[in-house]
């Protein structure tokens, strides 16, 4: 890819306010633009606190988070006229449209 759809991205995500400090993480690959966003400053003092507890893996699951931050994602990129697809969890691609 070039790095206008990078650029893009970057854009979109900060009109958006996903600015810097929010955590997303654009990388540039051949099929498109992957936003990725890391939990780790959410949820490595509750891992801290909770050392301890078996059942730990239980209270860091953001899996409601990260459903939302993708639904956010899809319908911001949308508004924009880009596609988005969820290759991974808590990935989002981000192509332009296929031409007609």
């Amino acid at each position: 890819m070039t790095g206008g759809l990078v650029r893009e991205v970057e854009l979109v995500l900060a009109d958006g306010g996903f600015g810097p400090g929010s955590g997303l993480v654009v990388q540039d690959r051949e099929d498109g633009v992957l936003v990725t966003w890391s939990a780790d400053a959410l949820i490595r003092p509750t891992i801290l606190a909770h050392a301890s507890d078996p059942a730990v893996r239980a209270r860091v699951t953001l899996t409601g988070i990260r459903s939302a931050l993708d639904h956010a994602l899809a319908a911001l990129f949308l508004d924009a006229g880009l596609v988005t697809t969820v290759p991974a969890d808590g990935a989002v691609l981000v192509t332009r449209p296929a031409l007609l």
